[in-house]
């Protein structure tokens, strides 16, 4: 590591340093010490779509075994896509899903403070100093809740490929599950979300056969991989696997140009309910995806995934879980990625 390199780390490390020690201060400050396990009452909050979502449900998870005669109500705001009130959780693994507008923020936090509840932890996104200090107040003050835990230092946007070159970055599940280990919560790592079979007949014959799912979904163009690519792939892999190709309704018309490009490939974009996603993911061998919710939903599926990735944040926190998952990133785009580079790692398994 150069000298440069060094001072780099030696800042992030310390803002990491800087930001905790803050939070722990005013934390000791404002909110009672509690005998965790004497909760009867609990309040999650973890806002976000789809993947944010499910990379949160091991740590939701881990609350109930560690309180299983709770009340745990799940706070999300989110103003568009999919979230929790989506998938299918198990049952008792919350009591309450609460999925609010961000513009209705004082109406929910009012409606909140009746509950009375007398824990609440924050599973975070990227909060910076100040938002984690903002949402401590509020939680303290305005709902009242008088025992808090859960922030963290938050995503540290200075010097990114430094970070992801010289420190160890943990997936955002694993941060997720790291935080609560600090409080003395563990537990079985888990998804427990419910599986449905499909109502379309296609489907299950497919995955009677070899199946290859195409992700073909994301939010930002920068994170989508060229169509012209998953054409090749699809025409590289022949016979191989069977490529069934999911998406949501934005990617419809795109998975209709792979489709009649190739003669191995089945349009099932916008078809499934999230558990009958998950019934299709278990059932195929592996997936080619790029970084989007449903690459989330399939890794906790089991399902081998190959994720693609060329961004310039902190990507390893987004990676695949599963040990099994490879992860190729190209750190200028991601249609830098051969679907040739692509091929041979699926010949590979």
């Amino acid at each position: 590591m150069i000298g440069t390199d060094k001072i780099k780390i030696f800042y992030v490390k310390f803002l990491v340093f800087y930001r905790l020690m803050f939070i722990k201060i005013i934390r000791h400050i404002i909110f009672k010490k509690h005998d965790y396990k004497k909760s009867t009452k609990i309040l999650i909050n973890r806002d976000g779509a789809f993947g944010d979502s499910i990379v949160a449900i091991p740590s939701i998870s881990v609350i109930r075994q560690n309180f299983p005669s709770a009340q745990i109500d799940l706070l999300t705001f989110s103003d568009h896509g999919i979230t929790f009130s989506d998938i299918e959780l198990k049952d008792n693994l919350v009591n309450n899903i609460l999925v609010k507008n961000k513009k209705n923020r004082f109406i929910t936090l009012t409606n909140l403070k009746k509950n009375k509840y007398d824990l609440f932890i924050q599973l975070p996104q990227n909060l910076g100093l100040y938002k984690s200090l903002r949402n401590m107040i509020i939680v303290r003050f305005f709902i009242g809740i008088k025992s808090a835990f859960g922030w963290d230092s938050g995503r540290i946007k200075s010097f990114i490929k430094t970070q992801k070159k010289y420190l160890t970055i943990p997936t955002e599940t694993q941060r997720l599950l790291n935080n609560l280990k600090t409080e003395g919560l563990m537990g079985k790592t888990s998804y427990p979300i419910e599986i449905k079979i499909p109502h379309e007949k296609t489907v299950i014959d497919l995955l009677k056969r070899k199946v290859a799912v195409f992700i073909i979904g994301g939010k930002l163009k920068i994170k989508k991989w060229p169509l012209k690519n998953w054409v090749n792939l699809a025409n590289l892999i022949g016979e191989d696997y069977e490529i069934i190709i999911i998406g949501g309704p934005s990617e419809i018309e795109e998975a209709k140009y792979i489709k009649s490009r190739t003669k191995n490939s089945y349009n099932f974009c916008n078809k499934f309910s999230i558990s009958e996603l998950f019934f299709v993911f278990k059932n195929s061998q592996i997936a080619i995806s790029n970084d989007t919710g449903a690459m989330h939903l399939c890794d906790a599926a089991g399902t081998i995934v190959i994720g693609l990735f060329s961004t310039k944040e902190l990507s390893p926190k987004w990676y695949p879980n599963n040990k099994k998952a490879i992860v190729i990133e190209d750190n200028d785009s991601i249609a830098n990625i051969s679907p040739t580079k692509v091929y041979n790692v699926i010949k590979s398994f």
